[in-house]
């Protein structure tokens, strides 16, 4: 006589049998979707870091562009003092303080450390060509996002 239990333990890997619960490739392959996801979210979260790290730096640059047009535009008679071309970068001066030495030296001066404290390697020229005044300002990447944080503004306006 057969014994039943031993051959519906037998015949449940047969198709057309009902099973129960997953599988360890079914597991597996979950699991690797999963890891292939995380990875997809952290990349996407590293690349959002320093586009806005990059974008920082660049708002900054428009901000400083423009104060120095408008100190210029408030010293219109005397903006060919404000002619600044080639000039060494200056290191961030916490300390900084105006020496009086004239309204377009002091703005300079001024303008020079705010670009040294606010921006990586930051530097600028200012150009003046009748009412025509360009301002250029550069800076390099930080190290935590290099490739992307670097870059170059020219702001050119009339006066």
């Amino acid at each position: 006589m057969i014994n039943r239990q031993t051959v519906g333990c037998c015949l449940s890997g047969l198709p057309g049998s009902q099973q129960k619960g997953f599988g360890l490739i079914e597991i597996l392959i979950a699991l690797l979707i999963l890891a292939i996801g995380l990875l997809g979210m952290a990349a996407l979260q590293t690349t959002s870091l320093q586009q806005t790290t990059g974008s920082q730096a660049r708002t900054q640059a428009i901000l400083l562009a423009e104060d120095m047009v408008e100190r210029i535009r408030a010293n219109r008679p005397n903006r060919i003092d404000y002619v600044l071309t080639d000039p060494v970068a200056v290191a961030c001066d916490t300390g900084f303080a105006i020496t009086n030495g004239g309204a377009a030296a002091d703005d300079l001066n001024e303008w020079r450390n705010a670009l040294g404290c606010l921006l990586p390697g930051g530097n600028g020229e200012i150009a003046v060509n009748g009412d025509v005044l360009t301002v250029d300002i550069t800076w390099s990447a930080r190290g935590e996002v290099a490739n992307l944080d670097e870059g170059e503004l020219t702001l050119e306006v009339a006066l």
